[in-house]
């Protein structure tokens, strides 16, 4: 038998995203190829070839706290600069 999901994605400028889903919403931070996923209860890293549809995900975290939230975010800061200079 089959079931309804439900997920839409509010962009928040060009690195920040906030997706609201049937289970919760969560944060992600990056660009295509580098993406940081903040849930309540766990932390996601993302990194693929874009345009691919070829990716790798981890759990970075089993828990969504704000020591893990603040070092996501400078992770994802740093990742951005570096592909941002690159060019």
């Amino acid at each position: 038998m089959g079931f309804f999901r439900f997920r839409k994605t509010i962009p928040l400028g060009k690195f920040f995203r906030i997706n609201v889903a049937k289970t919760g919403a969560s944060v992600s931070v990056g660009r295509p190829g580098a993406t940081v996923n903040v849930r309540k209860d766990r932390v996601d890293g993302t990194v693929g070839i874009p345009g691919s549809g070829l990716s790798y995900k981890e759990r970075l975290s089993n828990r969504g706290c704000a020591s893990v939230l603040v070092f996501a975010l400078v992770l994802a800061a740093s990742l951005a600069g570096v592909v941002a200079w690159a060019r």
